[in-house]
């Protein structure tokens, strides 16, 4: 399939699960890069942009929980990918602090390939939105930078301009006395 529903990182130290779930995910249109080393994760995640990062937590040299962390404290909120975490030894506390650190989601190893497509959807569709609704709050502001107010029409901004010369005088009339 060339046209690509989202771009994956996919990390898990067990080659052979790393394979199986790359494979799936290609299968339903993604673009899937692979690592089996949570190091060559961060430098993957600092030389570009993926929409989905989809991490194992029990791994050698650092855990998958490490790794978020590290990323969440270095990358802007609105620069982030959306995070999925499995693992086959999960706990509540894990799977809270993960969900604490921007985790979508927490998978428990065994898991059906359907299941983690649908997740891998879901946190898609999640980060989709997320950025449309970044733009068209940005498209509103630059349109109409009026606190939030919308309307072209001259009564319309007259009433603004109005309301902006009130809001700057020294005038008590109309305000609270605490």
């Amino acid at each position: 399939m060339t046209n690509h529903r989202g771009t994956i990182l996919l990390v898990d130290d067990e080659e052979k699960i790393l394979k199986a779930l790359g494979r799936a995910l290609r299968d339903a249109g993604h673009a899937v890069v692979e690592t089996t080393s949570p190091r060559d994760a961060q430098r993957l995640l600092a030389e570009r942009a993926f929409d989905l990062l989809v991490v194992d937590n029990v791994m050698p040299q650092m855990s998958g929980l490490d790794l978020i962390r590290e990323y969440t404290a270095s990358t802007p909120e609105n620069e982030r990918s959306e995070i999925l975490m499995m693992t086959a030894h999960a706990t509540v506390e894990s799977a809270i602090e993960a969900m604490k650190l921007g985790a979508l989601d927490y998978l428990q190893k065994p898991f059906e390939i359907d299941e983690l497509l649908v997740v891998a959807r879901r946190a898609l569709d999640h980060k989709r939105l997320a950025s449309e609704y970044r733009y068209l709050r940005t498209e509103r502001d630059e349109q109409f930078g009026h606190y939030g107010i919308i309307g072209r029409s001259r009564p319309m901004q007259e009433i603004i301009e109005r309301a902006e010369r009130v809001a700057t005088t020294k005038s008590k009339i109309g305000r609270a006395h605490v």
